[in-house]
């Protein structure tokens, strides 16, 4: 398990729902509904780091 994922799933995902979340070296870098300029941003000040991108689902999402 990467250090990113250990940490996204850990990450109390309550006050994200329905957003993205960027995970670098295990923690949480940006937070949102934009998501590419949440990249370009982590590109700029994380270059060579390959992050964790993730939607976290709304409570009423069933995932099957």
């Amino acid at each position: 398990m990467t250090k990113n994922f250990a940490a996204f799933s850990k990450l109390d995902k309550t006050p994200y729902r329905g957003k993205y979340v960027v995970m670098i070296d295990g923690k949480m870098v940006g937070k949102g509904s934009d998501i590419e300029s949440m990249l370009a941003k982590t590109r700029k000040k994380y270059p060579g780091k390959t992050p964790l991108v993730a939607k976290i689902p709304r409570e009423e999402v069933m995932i099957l």
